[in-house]
């Protein structure tokens, strides 16, 4: 009897130990396919050192940070899209604190957050200083919610003016920075400013 169950149990420590190795392999396979997909996407795509964004950069071979040195005026053209982004953030966050988690700014305000994202990933593929976000106490809502998406609507036709007039033409040759400055400038003129022309 006592055999039976040292058996028993060594049969199940067996098929434990087994099943553990295997199961670990298929993970390290799992993982090395998702790698070499990266790395097959990345070479359909084009993506570049020149051109890599984000998570993108991670799929581009050889690549370190920083990933190269930018011109002075690209560098002033990243802080004033990223303080921008960060008075729009403000604003919109008070209106909300204000009139409550009311739409469009309920949205836009995420969207708002990931723009900021976006700009960080660039100061980060850069090795710069990322600046502190001082907008939170030069900002003030409107009283009504129409008042608020008036102010909206003249935020974001600001907002892709900067981007379109000032901004792009100061980060010519920057395959990356213009890509996501007119992401920006898209959502801003295509996106943000109809939901708040909406409301208004």
């Amino acid at each position: 009897m006592n055999k039976k169950i040292i058996l028993i149990i060594v049969a199940v420590l067996v098929v434990g130990i087994v099943g553990g190795y295997a199961l670990a392999l298929s993970q390290k396979n799992n993982l090395s396919g998702k790698v070499q997909d990266q790395e097959v996407i990345a070479q359909k795509q084009n993506i570049n050192k020149a051109n890599c964004l984000a998570d993108e950069c991670l799929a581009v071979n050889d690549l370190e940070y920083p990933a190269g040195s930018l011109s002075s005026e690209a560098k002033e053209a990243l802080v004033e899209a990223i303080n921008d982004e960060y008075k729009a953030h403000a604003l919109y966050e008070k209106t909300i604190a204000k009139l409550g988690l009311v739409r469009p700014f309920s949205m836009i305000i995420r969207a708002e957050e990931q723009h900021i994202a976006s700009l960080k990933s660039l100061f980060d593929k850069y090795g710069l200083e990322i600046p502190a976000d001082n907008w939170a106490g030069k900002v003030s809502a409107e009283s009504t919610l129409q008042q608020a998406c008036g102010a909206g609507v003249e935020a974001e036709i600001a907002n892709a003016k900067l981007y379109r007039e000032k901004l792009l033409p100061m980060t010519e040759g920057y395959e990356d920075i213009q890509a996501v400055f007119t992401n920006l400038m898209n959502a801003s003129e295509q996106k943000h400013l109809k939901a708040f022309e909406r409301c208004k």
